[in-house]
């Protein structure tokens, strides 16, 4: 498969991934959020501050994505190995780590105010898990494209 064949099912992938968030974010968490607080009217004053926290989520998210699209144009570019696509998996990497603070501000506040669910818990624990997984791998990934991009350059220099 070439670069330019890998780019584009990456963006394809990360366009997919993008608009099923914006379904999700946009459409559904407010019908959601509109049933919890018709279904539990004692937690019906969360419903504004859940949305806000929701959309907060949203734009950490889709900074991820618009960082995973760099990395894709790059690679359309034959340009895998580069000091934009180490820098951008780093800001992915640091950006998942504050998603998963975030999440876990979320979670505190929720047991503070003693109304977490168990299925919620679950949701928020996993979210916790999957936002440090993301910051793992992309910040190996950050390290090992900087190695290969020193190791470029070096085989540029000799020749």
């Amino acid at each position: 498969m070439k670069q330019s064949e890998i780019a584009k099912w990456l963006k394809l992938i990360t366009w997919a991934i993008g608009i099923l968030g914006a379904v999700f974010f946009f459409f559904l968490m407010p019908i959601l959020a509109e049933e919890m607080k018709r279904g539990f009217p004692e937690a019906a004053y969360l419903y504004w501050p859940g949305l806000v926290y929701g959309y907060v989520i949203a734009a950490g998210c889709y900074a991820i994505l618009f960082q995973f699209w760099t990395v894709c144009r790059e690679i359309g570019r034959d340009n895998s190995f580069s000091k934009e696509n180490a820098a951008a998996f780093k800001k992915i990497s640091t950006l998942a780590l504050v998603l998963a603070g975030v999440w876990f501000a979320g979670f505190a506040g929720l047991i503070v105010i003693r109304c977490v669910q168990p299925a919620l818990m679950l949701f928020i624990i996993f979210a916790i898990f999957l936002s440090f997984v993301v910051a793992i791998c992309a910040a190996a990934l950050s390290h090992l494209v900087w190695k290969a991009y020193e190791l470029k350059q070096e085989n540029e220099l000799t020749i």
